[in-house]
Protein backbone atom coordinates (compact mmCIF):
# COMPACT_ATOMS: atom_id res chain seq x y z
CA UNK A 1 0.00 0.00 0.00
CA UNK A 2 1.33 3.42 -1.00
CA UNK A 3 0.16 6.46 0.91
CA UNK A 4 1.30 10.05 0.35
CA UNK A 5 1.19 12.91 2.87
CA UNK A 6 1.62 16.66 2.70
CA UNK A 7 1.03 17.23 6.43
CA UNK A 8 4.08 16.42 8.54
CA UNK A 9 2.21 15.86 11.81
CA UNK A 10 -0.15 13.40 10.17
CA UNK A 11 2.83 11.63 8.61
CA UNK A 12 4.50 11.38 12.04
CA UNK A 13 1.34 9.97 13.57
CA UNK A 14 0.92 7.22 10.95
CA UNK A 15 4.62 6.42 11.03
CA UNK A 16 4.50 6.04 14.79
CA UNK A 17 1.68 3.53 14.42
CA UNK A 18 3.70 1.49 11.92
CA UNK A 19 7.03 1.67 13.76
CA UNK A 20 6.68 2.73 17.39
CA UNK A 21 10.45 2.68 18.00
CA UNK A 22 11.23 5.02 15.12
CA UNK A 23 11.91 8.63 16.13
CA UNK A 24 11.37 10.78 13.05
CA UNK A 25 12.65 13.94 14.77
CA UNK A 26 16.17 12.55 14.54
CA UNK A 27 15.92 12.55 10.76
CA UNK A 28 14.35 16.01 10.70
CA UNK A 29 17.31 17.46 12.60
CA UNK A 30 19.82 16.15 10.05
CA UNK A 31 20.43 18.85 7.42
CA UNK A 32 21.84 16.49 4.77
CA UNK A 33 20.13 13.64 2.86
CA UNK A 34 19.97 10.61 5.12
CA UNK A 35 19.48 6.93 4.27
CA UNK A 36 18.98 4.19 6.81
CA UNK A 37 18.14 0.55 6.18
CA UNK A 38 16.75 -1.71 8.88
CA UNK A 39 15.65 -5.33 8.83
CA UNK A 40 11.96 -4.46 8.43
CA UNK A 41 12.04 -1.06 6.77
CA UNK A 42 14.10 1.57 4.99
CA UNK A 43 13.78 5.33 5.50
CA UNK A 44 15.12 8.14 3.33
CA UNK A 45 15.06 11.81 4.33
CA UNK A 46 16.17 14.50 1.86
CA UNK A 47 16.13 18.23 2.74
CA UNK A 48 15.32 20.70 -0.04
CA UNK A 49 16.20 24.33 -0.73
CA UNK A 50 13.26 26.07 -2.33
CA UNK A 51 11.27 26.25 0.92
CA UNK A 52 12.51 26.61 4.50
CA UNK A 53 12.87 23.34 6.41
CA UNK A 54 11.20 21.35 3.63
CA UNK A 55 12.19 17.80 2.80
CA UNK A 56 11.12 14.62 1.09
CA UNK A 57 10.69 11.61 3.41
CA UNK A 58 10.21 8.02 2.25
CA UNK A 59 9.33 5.10 4.49
CA UNK A 60 9.56 1.72 2.75
CA UNK A 61 8.53 -1.60 4.26
CA UNK A 62 7.13 -4.90 3.03
CA UNK A 63 3.54 -3.89 3.74
CA UNK A 64 3.58 -0.10 3.58
CA UNK A 65 5.17 2.68 1.57
CA UNK A 66 4.68 6.12 3.12
CA UNK A 67 5.77 9.24 1.29
CA UNK A 68 5.84 12.79 2.67
CA UNK A 69 6.19 15.81 0.40
CA UNK A 70 4.69 19.30 0.35
CA UNK A 71 4.31 19.02 -3.40
CA UNK A 72 2.32 16.37 -5.19
CA UNK A 73 4.24 13.98 -7.43
CA UNK A 74 2.94 14.27 -11.00
CA UNK A 75 3.50 11.43 -13.46
CA UNK A 76 3.50 13.66 -16.53
CA UNK A 77 5.81 11.51 -18.66
CA UNK A 78 4.24 8.75 -20.73
CA UNK A 79 6.96 6.19 -20.07
CA UNK A 80 6.46 6.56 -16.32
CA UNK A 81 2.69 6.13 -16.62
CA UNK A 82 3.23 2.84 -18.41
CA UNK A 83 5.39 1.57 -15.54
CA UNK A 84 2.80 2.24 -12.83
CA UNK A 85 0.95 -1.00 -13.57
CA UNK A 86 4.07 -3.11 -12.97
CA UNK A 87 4.81 -4.61 -9.56
CA UNK A 88 6.43 -1.97 -7.38
CA UNK A 89 6.35 0.30 -10.41
CA UNK A 90 4.57 3.11 -8.55
CA UNK A 91 6.95 3.05 -5.57
CA UNK A 92 9.93 2.95 -7.94
CA UNK A 93 8.71 5.98 -9.88
CA UNK A 94 7.86 7.90 -6.69
CA UNK A 95 11.34 7.34 -5.25
CA UNK A 96 13.01 8.21 -8.55
CA UNK A 97 11.00 11.42 -9.06
CA UNK A 98 11.62 12.40 -5.45
CA UNK A 99 15.38 12.02 -5.93
CA UNK A 100 15.17 13.97 -9.17
CA UNK A 101 13.14 16.77 -7.55
CA UNK A 102 15.60 17.16 -4.66
CA UNK A 103 18.56 17.24 -7.06
CA UNK A 104 16.79 19.96 -9.06
CA UNK A 105 16.52 22.19 -5.98
CA UNK A 106 20.23 21.62 -5.29
CA UNK A 107 21.12 22.65 -8.85
CA UNK A 108 19.07 25.84 -8.49
CA UNK A 109 20.80 26.63 -5.20
CA UNK A 110 24.19 26.11 -6.83
CA UNK A 111 23.31 28.58 -9.59
CA UNK A 112 22.34 31.16 -6.95
CA UNK A 113 25.63 30.63 -5.12
CA UNK A 114 27.64 30.85 -8.35
CA UNK A 115 25.88 34.11 -9.26
CA UNK A 116 26.82 35.56 -5.87
CA UNK A 117 30.41 34.41 -6.36
CA UNK A 118 30.53 36.15 -9.75
CA UNK A 119 29.42 39.39 -8.09
CA UNK A 120 31.99 38.96 -5.32
CA UNK A 121 34.67 38.37 -7.94
CA UNK A 122 34.12 42.00 -9.02
CA UNK A 123 33.64 43.43 -5.54
CA UNK A 124 35.04 41.03 -2.91
CA UNK A 125 33.58 41.58 0.58
CA UNK A 126 34.94 39.33 3.32
CA UNK A 127 31.72 38.86 5.28
CA UNK A 128 29.70 37.97 2.19
CA UNK A 129 32.42 35.59 1.00
CA UNK A 130 32.27 33.70 4.30
CA UNK A 131 28.47 33.43 4.08
CA UNK A 132 28.68 32.12 0.50
CA UNK A 133 31.41 29.70 1.58
CA UNK A 134 29.19 28.28 4.33
CA UNK A 135 26.31 27.85 1.89
CA UNK A 136 28.56 26.13 -0.65
CA UNK A 137 29.96 23.75 1.97
CA UNK A 138 26.46 22.75 3.07
CA UNK A 139 25.38 22.24 -0.54
CA UNK A 140 28.48 20.12 -1.21
CA UNK A 141 27.75 17.97 1.84
CA UNK A 142 24.15 17.53 0.73
CA UNK A 143 25.16 16.53 -2.77
CA UNK A 144 27.71 14.05 -1.44
CA UNK A 145 25.02 12.43 0.70
CA UNK A 146 22.54 12.42 -2.19
CA UNK A 147 25.06 10.72 -4.50
CA UNK A 148 25.73 8.18 -1.75
CA UNK A 149 21.99 7.44 -1.49
CA UNK A 150 21.60 7.09 -5.27
CA UNK A 151 24.52 4.63 -5.38
CA UNK A 152 23.21 2.64 -2.42
CA UNK A 153 19.74 2.34 -3.85
CA UNK A 154 21.23 0.83 -6.99
CA UNK A 155 23.47 -1.63 -5.17
CA UNK A 156 21.22 -2.93 -2.39
CA UNK A 157 18.38 -5.37 -3.04
CA UNK A 158 15.38 -3.18 -2.30
CA UNK A 159 12.34 -4.68 -3.97
CA UNK A 160 10.26 -1.53 -3.47
CA UNK A 161 12.72 0.26 -5.74
CA UNK A 162 13.48 -1.63 -8.93
CA UNK A 163 16.08 0.34 -10.88
CA UNK A 164 15.94 -2.12 -13.77
CA UNK A 165 12.66 -0.64 -15.04
CA UNK A 166 14.19 2.88 -15.18
CA UNK A 167 17.78 1.91 -15.85
CA UNK A 168 18.58 4.62 -18.41
CA UNK A 169 16.90 7.42 -16.43
CA UNK A 170 18.57 6.29 -13.23
CA UNK A 171 22.04 6.20 -14.81
CA UNK A 172 21.39 9.68 -16.16
CA UNK A 173 20.34 10.88 -12.69
CA UNK A 174 23.46 9.36 -11.17
CA UNK A 175 25.73 11.01 -13.74
CA UNK A 176 24.04 14.37 -13.28
CA UNK A 177 24.32 14.26 -9.49
CA UNK A 178 28.02 13.38 -9.72
CA UNK A 179 28.61 16.19 -12.19
CA UNK A 180 26.90 18.73 -9.89
CA UNK A 181 28.96 17.47 -6.98
CA UNK A 182 32.19 18.03 -8.92
CA UNK A 183 31.03 21.54 -9.81
CA UNK A 184 30.50 22.32 -6.14
CA UNK A 185 33.91 20.93 -5.20
CA UNK A 186 35.64 22.93 -7.92
CA UNK A 187 33.95 26.12 -6.73
CA UNK A 188 35.32 25.57 -3.23
CA UNK A 189 38.67 26.66 -4.67
CA UNK A 190 37.04 29.88 -5.86
CA UNK A 191 36.22 30.70 -2.25
CA UNK A 192 39.95 30.67 -1.41
CA UNK A 193 40.62 32.91 -4.39
CA UNK A 194 37.88 35.32 -3.32
CA UNK A 195 39.28 35.43 0.22
CA UNK A 196 42.69 36.39 -1.20
CA UNK A 197 41.10 39.13 -3.33
CA UNK A 198 39.17 40.46 -0.34
CA UNK A 199 42.38 40.53 1.71
CA UNK A 200 44.22 42.43 -1.04
CA UNK A 201 41.35 44.90 -1.29
CA UNK A 202 41.36 45.39 2.47
CA UNK A 203 45.14 45.98 2.48
CA UNK A 204 44.84 48.53 -0.34
CA UNK A 205 42.08 50.37 1.49
CA UNK A 206 44.19 50.34 4.67
CA UNK A 207 47.18 51.74 2.78
CA UNK A 208 45.04 54.53 1.31
CA UNK A 209 43.67 55.35 4.76
CA UNK A 210 47.16 55.40 6.27
CA UNK A 211 48.33 57.69 3.50
CA UNK A 212 45.46 60.08 4.12
CA UNK A 213 46.20 60.08 7.85
CA UNK A 214 49.88 60.77 7.14
CA UNK A 215 48.97 63.76 4.96
CA UNK A 216 46.62 65.10 7.63
CA UNK A 217 49.20 64.70 10.40
CA UNK A 218 51.85 66.35 8.22
CA UNK A 219 49.54 69.29 7.57
CA UNK A 220 48.82 69.70 11.27
CA UNK A 221 52.54 69.53 12.05
CA UNK A 222 53.27 72.20 9.44
CA UNK A 223 50.56 74.45 10.88
CA UNK A 224 51.99 74.04 14.38
CA UNK A 225 55.47 74.93 13.10
CA UNK A 226 54.17 78.01 11.27
CA UNK A 227 52.37 79.18 14.38
CA UNK A 228 55.38 78.49 16.58
CA UNK A 229 57.76 80.70 14.52
CA UNK A 230 56.20 84.10 15.39
CA UNK A 231 55.43 82.79 18.86
CA UNK A 232 59.07 81.92 19.48
CA UNK A 233 60.32 85.28 18.14
CA UNK A 234 57.68 87.13 20.11
CA UNK A 235 58.69 85.29 23.26
CA UNK A 236 62.34 86.29 22.77
CA UNK A 237 61.46 89.90 22.10
CA UNK A 238 59.17 89.88 25.12
CA UNK A 239 62.16 89.51 27.46
CA UNK A 240 62.83 93.13 28.63
CA UNK A 241 66.56 92.70 29.14
CA UNK A 242 67.17 91.36 25.63
CA UNK A 243 64.69 93.66 23.94
CA UNK A 244 66.06 96.88 25.46
CA UNK A 245 69.68 95.91 25.12
CA UNK A 246 69.81 94.57 21.57
CA UNK A 247 66.58 95.09 19.57
CA UNK A 248 65.17 98.45 20.65
CA UNK A 249 66.77 100.34 17.73
CA UNK A 250 65.81 97.70 15.12
CA UNK A 251 62.09 97.37 15.69
CA UNK A 252 61.05 97.79 12.04
CA UNK A 253 63.69 95.36 10.81
CA UNK A 254 62.57 92.80 13.39
CA UNK A 255 58.99 93.10 12.20
CA UNK A 256 60.05 92.35 8.63
CA UNK A 257 62.23 89.43 9.79
CA UNK A 258 59.25 88.05 11.69
CA UNK A 259 56.98 88.38 8.67
CA UNK A 260 59.61 86.89 6.32
CA UNK A 261 60.32 83.87 8.53
CA UNK A 262 56.60 83.21 8.96
CA UNK A 263 55.97 83.39 5.20
CA UNK A 264 59.03 81.22 4.50
CA UNK A 265 57.84 78.54 6.92
CA UNK A 266 54.39 78.63 5.31
CA UNK A 267 55.89 78.30 1.81
CA UNK A 268 58.25 75.44 2.73
CA UNK A 269 55.46 73.64 4.59
CA UNK A 270 53.09 74.00 1.64
CA UNK A 271 55.66 72.70 -0.86
CA UNK A 272 56.44 69.69 1.34
CA UNK A 273 52.73 68.89 1.91
CA UNK A 274 52.03 69.14 -1.83
CA UNK A 275 54.92 66.80 -2.68
CA UNK A 276 53.68 64.35 -0.05
CA UNK A 277 50.16 64.29 -1.50
CA UNK A 278 51.49 63.69 -5.01
CA UNK A 279 53.39 60.64 -3.84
Amino acid sequence: MIKTFNDLEEFKKILKEKESDLNLDIFLNVDIPYFEQHENFTIISMPEYEKDNEREILFLSKKNILFFSRDKIIFNEKRFKNLLSQKYGESTIIIFLSLKKVLKTYIKEFEKIRSKMNDLDINPISEQIENVGKGLRLLTDRLESLVHIILNLKEIELKEFNTEVIQFDYELLMSKSRYELERCRSHMYRISSLRAKAEMKSNNELNITMKKLTVIMTFLTIVSIVVSVPGTIGAILGIPALSNAYFQEYTLELVWVLISLTLLSILLGYLYWKSLKMN
